[in-house]
């Protein structure tokens, strides 16, 4: 950095590298303080009571104005223009105190004399970054003016159409007594300038240019030019807006971080990274870096934002499959993945000739965001992240399908990488019934297939997608060409959750304590699981207290069981576990036992979907309610519940029999899905005959076995988790410690 001479702290090149634009940027931006200064007046007139100040306020907001009246002349206020010339030729500071500011990590060339660094009147980031843009594309103000002219089409590529495009256009680049139109009217008092809010069509271009008026035609994409100008033939003048770049961000950080007009030109260009990474940065980390406090903070969080990191730190992050951690076929499938795409990258496997998508559904928290980071980590590749909410989030249906686009664009553009699209069963479905919102989520889904099929056709994005529902889908997008892969993300086994306690108490506690710890754990999310380690560890740093299991099971919730409770829950899955034995031997999987509920896995029942596989079925469903009633002598409610609960899918099955599988009392008929909300007495009757009749199979089924139940349910207690295998030996071995061991 140059340093200041004694006579004048300023370099001697300071503005020699400032480009041609530069002038005309600062006039729009002191046009802009002055527009700001007029709504800031408007604002504190409002507040004071003055309600024609209130009135004008509301019209200006609401669009009907298309720029605030100035206070100016009815106040003698000095105008936003007047006080930044002013400032900017104020005296240099005294040589001590200029020293003084960099000492402290300050800026003295953005320093005024009574101390302030920022602008009295501050501008809105994004409004003065797009300023600068505007300013470097049309490069003075006659280029500018020339798109003013009658008959004038200018048709601007990279930047989106908005509503608030106009207001700052209007406020600090038009003439005075201009506005914008979306369409110009027939008659106007004033001239006017089409802008159009949203994306235009060819038939709403065609309207467009029926009025000799200007017209500024916002395009985000080269790809999405009319027809009508595409061809270059047509007097239209194709501008590209300019890209965030070095000199962009300077006269941003010194409208944005400075009371002079100045910053550390030097300095800062020095910390910045190349355009080429500038040009990457999203609105939202632009937004970010400049919250730091001066502009050389703003250029050193931008350059760790930018940061690539060095060939060898990537080689050591592709540590591959090894870190992804997990047992279930989501984790092997993404194990696989990453083998695929470092023999792709290796130029050793055709991109046609490997998975490139995985759709995982399963309960909220269970770590399906964490596995496509882990994707990201292992295979050395950038991640990008986008969800169904945030794009909703982004406004109408318009804005909504340009931020999926936008999602996707950026993707497409950090090949290779990884998508992952998060919360996919909020896209809905065209078929479900509800005829309320058909035609948004017919174009939402519509818009989010033709997504997906452009990323075939895009060799080296891997794209995951998440949702907890899968039936909530549409069934396009769970066809077979959308997502290659569908796997079930369910809750972390016995062994994963001794994993992640491991990784998570680190030599804190002996193996034993994880190993108790773990199996109380069963049912717990990898998130409660993850949230439970960092507040048990914050608690003992505050407490200056060594890690504890006890701690850590108050922070799980699990430290004070309700005997009774998993008592019921236990036998309830004993039921299910033994009555699958009983009709179809060595189908069952595993059971798990958590504080508040329980699970048994085991293989479909469905081959031929007979109406007696279906009764089989049905029986096994019933059977957690029978065996609690044989043991206990009473039945709870955690036969029901949710839609995924045992009567819910029982009541399913026999209300499909009859309606839609021809294989009830309606004979060959098909009637479609029932509404359960408008089920007939006599449906609703023999659902209530159907499932009693089950009920008693499956309480027949299980009385001469009440001993195995027992057995089953016992261990259950003690491990948490049975696998298959232990619990058939159990059952056929009475010796149930010598069997548990084996396990």
């Amino acid at each position: 950095m140059t340093q200041p001479s004694p006579q004048s702290p300023l370099p001697k090149k300071i503005g020699a590298k400032r480009p041609q634009w530069w002038a005309y940027a600062q006039d729009c931006i002191a046009r802009l303080r002055a527009t700001e200064a007029d709504i800031f007046d408007l604002e504190r007139r409002a507040t004071a009571g003055d309600i024609a100040a209130v009135d004008t306020l509301m019209e200006y907001e609401g669009g009907d104005s298309p720029k605030p009246p100035s206070h100016r002349a009815v106040s003698g206020m000095e105008s936003a223009a007047e006080a930044m010339a002013r400032v900017s030729s104020a005296p240099h500071l005294p040589q001590d105190e200029w020293h003084a500011i960099a000492a402290d990590g300050g800026d003295p060339f953005a320093t005024a004399q009574d101390g302030s660094t920022r602008p009295a009147i501050p501008l809105p980031l994004r409004d003065v970054i797009l300023l600068a843009r505007l300013a470097a594309t049309f490069r003075d103000a006659e280029s500018w003016e020339a798109s003013l002219q009658p008959g004038a089409l200018t048709i601007l590529v990279g930047l989106e159409p908005s509503f608030s495009l106009g207001k700052l256009l209007t406020g600090a680049m038009l003439p005075e007594g201009w506005s914008t139109h979306s369409r110009a009217p027939k008659s106007a008092s004033h001239p006017v300038l089409q802008l159009p809010d949203r994306p235009v069509v060819e038939k709403e271009l065609e309207r467009l240019l029926q009025h000799p008026a200007p017209i500024l035609l916002p395009i985000a994409k080269q790809e999405h030019l009319p027809a009508l100008v595409g061809s270059g033939e047509t007097g239209g003048r194709v501008l590209v807006l300019e890209k965030v770049n070095a000199d962009i961000l300077l006269f941003a950080l010194s409208v944005s971080h400075s009371a002079t007009g100045r910053v550390d030109e030097e300095s800062v260009r020095t910390l910045l990274p190349n355009d080429e990474s500038l040009a990457t940065l999203e609105a939202g980390q632009l937004a970010m870096a400049c919250r730091a406090p001066t502009a050389q903070e703003v250029a050193k969080r931008i350059s760790l934002m930018t940061r690539t990191a060095p060939a060898e730190e990537i080689a050591r992050e592709r540590s591959g499959p090894a870190i992804i951690d997990g047992t279930t076929p989501a984790h092997q499938a993404v194990r696989n993945i990453v083998e695929d795409l470092t023999a792709w990258q290796a130029g050793d496997l055709n991109w046609s000739e490997m998975p490139r998508s995985l759709l995982v559904h399963g309960a909220p928290g269970s770590g399906k965001t964490y596995l496509a980071r882990q994707l990201s980590e292992a295979a050395g590749v950038a991640l990008v992240e986008g969800s169904f909410a945030d794009w909703q989030a982004a406004g109408h249906l318009g804005h909504m399908l340009a931020a999926m686009t936008k999602c996707f664009d950026t993707a497409v553009a950090k090949v290779p990488c990884v998508l992952f699209i998060d919360e996919v069963d909020a896209a809905g479905s065209r078929f479900d019934g509800d005829q309320h919102g058909m035609s948004y989520r017919t174009q939402v889904v519509n818009g989010f297939l033709q997504q997906i099929d452009r990323l075939a056709r895009t060799p080296g994005v891997i794209l995951i997608g998440a949702c907890n529902q899968l039936g909530r889908l549409d069934p396009a997008i769970t066809r077979p060409g959308r997502f290659d892969q569908i796997q079930r993300m369910p809750l972390p086994s016995l062994a994963d959750i001794r994993l992640i306690l491991r990784k998570g108490l680190a030599d804190t506690l002996p193996e034993n304590e994880i190993d108790s710890l773990a199996r109380a754990a069963i049912g717990k999310t990898p998130a409660e699981l993850d949230a439970a380690l960092r507040a048990t560890t914050a608690d003992a740093r505050r407490q200056r207290l060594p890690m504890s299991s006890d701690l850590l099971r108050r922070h799980l919730g699990i430290d004070r069981p309700n005997l009774e409770l998993l008592r019921r829950i236990a036998v309830h899955e004993a039921g299910h576990a033994l009555a699958t034995e009983l009709l179809m031997p060595s189908s069952v999987v595993k059971l798990s036992l958590s504080d508040r509920d329980g699970r048994t896995e085991r293989r479909s029942n469905f081959v031929e979907l007979t109406v007696e596989e279906i009764e089989r079925e049905l029986v096994i469903l019933m059977s957690g309610r029978a065996a609690e009633r044989l043991v206990l002598g009473t039945i709870s409610g955690g036969a029901g519940g949710d839609s995924e609960s045992d009567l819910a899918l029982a009541t399913g099955l026999i209300l499909q029999m009859d309606r839609e599988l021809g294989l009830g009392r309606n004979g060959d008929g098909w009637l479609g899905p029932a509404d359960i909300h408008r089920l007939t007495e006599e449906e609703k009757q023999r659902v209530r005959a159907k499932l009693g009749q089950a009920m008693n199979h499956a309480a027949k089924l299980l009385t001469p076995h009440i001993d195995q139940l027992d057995e089953v349910a016992a261990a259950l207690i003690e491990i948490r988790e049975l696998h298959g295998a232990a619990m058939r030996r159990l059952i056929a071995e009475p010796d149930r410690e010598t069997t548990l061991s084996r396990s």
